[in-house]
């Protein structure tokens, strides 16, 4: 089944049993914005309780600690659920931002919170895998 929906800030799109975000906008450090993004994050994981969340990635430049928040936001709604949350087309800056803030992790003996996926295609076909 593949179902979107679609806000300015954001695309929701189910594609099987894997449910992918993406946030449509360059910068997320604008309060406004983030706020906003993080509020149809949890509207949408409070409706639907994904176990498979990615989160695609592709258009952010630029994420502040504000941007932080959201992710970390709909990690908490995945993990009520016991379920699995993967990022996917990260950029050098968005890397490092969510390393330092020990999200990811370069070390697959001690995996962050959040498991790392190459691009959208790749983080589909490991969420879909058990």
């Amino acid at each position: 089944m593949n179902a979107k929906v679609s806000h300015s800030l954001v695309s929701f799109e189910q594609v099987d049993d894997v449910h992918v975000v993406t946030p449509l906008i360059s910068n997320m450090r604008d309060a406004n914005n983030c706020l906003t993004i993080r509020e149809l994050f949890i509207d949408y994981g409070r409706s639907r309780h994904p176990e498979k969340v990615l989160i695609d990635l592709s258009h952010v430049r630029f994420m502040s600690s504000v941007g932080v928040r959201v992710l970390v936001a709909l990690l908490r709604e995945v993990c009520e659920v016991q379920g699995r949350i993967m990022v996917c087309s990260l950029n050098g800056e968005l890397r490092g931002v969510l390393f330092v803030c020990s999200l990811i992790s370069d070390d697959m003996n001690q995996p962050g919170p959040l498991e790392v996926a190459t691009n959208r295609e790749d983080g589909l076909d490991r969420l879909r895998s058990p």
